[in-house]
């Protein structure tokens, strides 16, 4: 007798899509079969009319983000609710080198005591170095013994005590080179995007409709192209996040085309909503960093998902709510950067991409989840639905409607970018190594429940 079986559902994954039932056992799937072929369950749930899908991944969240003298609205805790809510079992958050007197192995374990407490799903760890030193470079073997097999730095955020020069940047990926690690970017220019506001803010334009003009396509894309390079000397492995423009892509897709390996993530922000909504009176809400695009860069970016050249779509949940978006008094550069969406990363993608036939439903599956276990070191642990898996599931309503409202949602922000947009499919149960933690709109887990999950990235399964 399996302890959980999933029946009448259609799975969904990236190899296919069929009329299944699962088996799970404690954590772990223990087999799929035709819908029939199990009996004998201490636990039974109806899929009829839903897909069942790999529990989605989310590899990029800032939960607790710090802003001056305090941290987001959603912290550790609600963000992670909010996950569980949207149908993901497991995030990646940023073990960042805030305090510089600290290693980096002390900031990893410091993050993952701050995460481990509050965690309703599985999360790990990108270890993110502020100093532009060898010590940075060396941390990498020590990283990797910790299960943190992967590195972001900033090329910009200079002012912040957030930034690396590119001598470390190159020194990271030729230090990655065959360790089996990866090394993610924030890729933009900080000497060209430092003048444009500077410039800016000497004329007095410091409204959010300027935000864009000081940090224009050229910002992300010669970042892009220098990363890239770099890359390509070092002959490692480069993860570009969040990416915004349509120059960046055609990089990033040269790149692949020569044989490199350079991946890239976009977000839904960046699939939805245009440099328009800066022109907005609550403009300043959606001040993040890349802006937002053109119409043409959005267009660009669903093809990129398409074709391949785009591997993930992260929701880069960073979530502060109005009175810390005005903190700035509509002054962007004074305005805590950060968008919130990790609830709504599903629904937003399925109505946008899959409804709209920009993309497949298989690829919805890759690049809300598998693709990330593959390149993150989780895969087939997550990101699959095979015998021996972490029985991570998300069952999704293709059929349920809403119209997205802050107060719909789960966490503890206060507005969505998405507000009024009226989506169509939801997640209506989400399962964590074979446990429900959200079934019928109600968290049940308790805080502790999510583990920090170790991670081993394998190349060989990256999906460029």
């Amino acid at each position: 007798m399996v302890d959980l079986l999933i029946r009448n559902g259609t799975l969904v994954t990236s190899e296919g899509i069929l009329r299944a039932d699962i088996a799970i056992s404690g954590e772990k799937i223990d087999g799929v079969g035709t819908p029939g072929s199990f009996t004998g369950a201490a636990k039974e749930y109806d899929a009829r009319d839903k897909y069942v899908m790999p529990g989605l991944i989310d590899p990029h969240v800032h939960a607790a983000h710090p802003f001056r003298n305090q941290v987001s609205d959603d912290d550790c805790y609600t963000t992670m609710v909010s996950a569980a809510h949207g149908g993901t079992t497991c995030i990646i958050d940023f073990a960042i080198q805030w305090d510089k007197n600290k290693s980096i192995i002390e900031t990893i374990d410091l993050r993952r005591k701050q995460l481990e407490s509050d965690a309703v799903v599985d999360f790990g760890l990108h270890a993110t170095p502020t100093k532009s030193s060898r010590e940075t470079i060396e941390a990498v073997s020590g990283a990797i013994l910790q299960g943190v097999p992967s590195f972001k730095v900033y090329m910009i955020y200079r002012t912040q005590g957030r930034m690396v020069d590119d001598a470390v940047l190159h020194g990271l990926l030729e230090e990655m080179r065959g360790k089996n690690a990866l090394l993610m970017v924030h890729a933009e220019n900080a000497p060209i995007a430092e003048f444009n506001q500077e410039l800016a803010l000497a004329q007095g334009r410091n409204r959010a409709s300027e935000f864009p003009l000081v940090k224009p396509n050229i910002v992300e894309a010669e970042a892009v192209n220098r990363a890239v390079y770099l890359n390509k000397v070092a002959g490692s492995g480069l993860y570009i996040a969040h990416l915004s423009t349509k120059e960046g892509l055609e990089i990033i897709r040269n790149a692949q085309v020569q044989g490199q390996r350079v991946l890239a993530e976009t977000c839904p922000h960046y699939l939805t909503l245009t440099g328009e909504t800066y022109k907005r009176s609550d403009g300043e809400r959606f001040i993040c960093s890349p802006p937002l695009r053109s119409q043409d860069d959005l267009d660009a970016l669903w093809r990129g998902i398409a074709d391949g050249t785009i591997s993930v779509v992260s929701s880069d949940h960073c979530g502060f709510g109005t009175e810390q978006k005005g903190l700035g008094k509509g002054d962007f550069s004074e305005t805590p950067n950060g968008l919130p969406g990790i609830e709504t990363r599903l629904p937003v993608i399925y109505t946008e991409g899959v409804l709209k036939k920009r993309i497949t439903l298989i690829q919805m599956v890759e690049v809300l989840s598998t693709n990330a276990a593959r390149i993150f070191g989780l895969y087939p642990r997550k990101g699959s639905i095979r015998p021996g898996s972490d029985a991570d599931i998300t069952i999704f309503d293709p059929n349920d409607t809403r119209v997205l409202t802050a107060d719909k949602l789960h966490g503890a922000v206060d507005w969505t970018p998405y507000d009024g947009m009226r989506t169509q499919g939801f997640a209506c149960a989400t399962i964590l190594r074979g446990k429900f933690i959200v079934s019928e709109g109600r968290l049940r887990v308790e805080r502790g429940f999510g583990k920090f999950v170790g991670r081993e990235i394998k190349p060989e399964t990256w999906p460029c």
